[in-house]
Formats: structure tokens, C-alpha cells, sequence
């Protein structure tokens, strides 16, 4: 897996974890910081968090990778990044991680390393293998939703909302983000919206979509 050549316009699985698997967002500030960061960092002029509050609101100009789809959750995230230039995705982890963990050990009064070092990844080589890719990152929540315990919201209703994931620009449920630019690819297979949120809800056990 750490030998995977990661090739210009090739489209990848990248994903990461929490040292000694421990959380890596503690709160809603923290998730923010990282979704925030996938759009921050994804420029090759961008060097430095220094400036991060000034550069939130300032859309990429020159990209490292297209974001086809994300999700984050307590002690991991995913990533279905799309490579654009050379290097991208080593130079864009690299800045994205580096800065969150700088944030998160100020924030926390800790040291040393939080992410593990090498990140995780997988070449999708085949259109049927990027739609179930893009299945599995978006219903990675369910597991921790149906543990919530919440009341009044079924799993679908909860996992199609799930705010740290790009699942609710997809079925439209929140105004579409600057990160994900290109869900076209994904969507356009499928004859609506509402036709992509069936199929990844398909294995919820309360019945899908209402």
C-alpha cells in the first residue's frame, strides 16, 4: 500500500488515523478546523496556517487535488482526492496534517505527534470502484450515529445531515461547499440526487429514505 504511485489525474482513497488510535477531534471546533483546512490548503501557493482565520473565505486559485468526497470522524478521516499536481497529495496532507496537529497540540497543551505518519491510500482504478468508494466514505458514520442514542431523527435522516462529511452537498441538504468542486463525477451517474442517497443508505436498518 505505501508503494502506490500516486499519478496526476488519477483518483485515490486516502485515509488516516489518530496515534495509538486516539481521537483526533474532541469537539465541533475541531472538526471545523480540519473541514475548514481541506479548502485552505489545497493551493500550492499556500505555505503556512499562520494566517488561517484571513485565508478560510479565499477559495483556492491553483489546487493540489480535486476533493471528490470527505468524512471525518473522532479518530480518523477520509479523503477521495483526485491528484492534479504533481506531488498534490503528499504536499496537501502534508500541509493539512502538520497545521492540525500544530493547532490541536496548542489548544491542548500536549506535544509530539498526533496523526500516524505515513497516510493510507488506494488507487481507484475503476468507475464501479469509485462509486463504492464513495458509498463507504459517506456512510462511514453510520456506526457511531446508531451508538448516539438521539431520538426523533432516524439514521438516514442523521447520517444525510452528518455536517463533517461532503454527503449533505450531495444530496443537497446544505449549501454546496468550496471544497468538494467536482461531485459531477459521482452524481452524474445517477439520475438524481435523491437516487445517490438511497444508494448509500441502502444498508441503513430503518428503511432509507422517507
Amino acid at each position: 500500500m505505501k508503494n502506490i504511485i500516486l499519478a496526476k489525474r488519477e483518483i485515490y482513497h486516502i485515509y488516516n488515523r489518530g496515534v495509538d488510535k486516539r481521537k483526533i477531534f474532541l469537539n465541533n471546533h475541531d472538526y471545523q478546523r480540519f473541514t475548514d483546512s481541506l479548502s485552505v490548503f489545497n493551493d500550492i501557493k499556500t505555505l503556512a496556517g499562520r494566517h488561517f482565520n484571513d485565508l478560510v473565505d479565499n477559495p483556492c486559485k491553483e489546487p493540489l487535488v480535486n476533493v471528490i468526497a470527505y468524512c471525518q470522524m473522532p479518530n480518523h478521516f477520509h479523503l477521495l482526492l483526485e491528484q492534479r499536481a504533481e506531488d498534490g497529495i503528499t504536499k496537501f496532507l502534508q500541509k493539512l496534517t502538520t497545521s492540525y496537529t500544530m493547532y490541536f497540540n496548542i489548544k491542548n497543551k500536549r506535544t509530539g505527534a498526533l496523526i500516524q505518519g505515513v497516510f493510507k491510500r488506494s488507487h481507484i482504478k475503476t468507475n464501479p470502484r469509485l462509486l463504492e468508494m464513495s458509498r463507504y466514505i459517506h456512510s462511514n458514520p453510520i456506526k457511531i450515529l446508531k451508538n448516539n442514542g438521539e431520538t426523533g431523527r432516524t439514521i438516514s435522516e442523521q447520517l444525510l445531515a452528518y455536517p463533517w462529511s461532503s454527503l449533505p452537498d450531495y444530496v443537497g441538504v446544505r449549501e454546496k461547499s468550496k471544497i468538494i468542486e467536482n461531485e459531477k463525477i459521482i452524481l452524474d451517474q445517477f439520475p438524481s440526487r435523491k437516487a445517490y442517497a438511497k444508494y448509500v443508505l441502502g444498508e441503513t436498518s430503518d428503511g432509507g429514505l422517507t
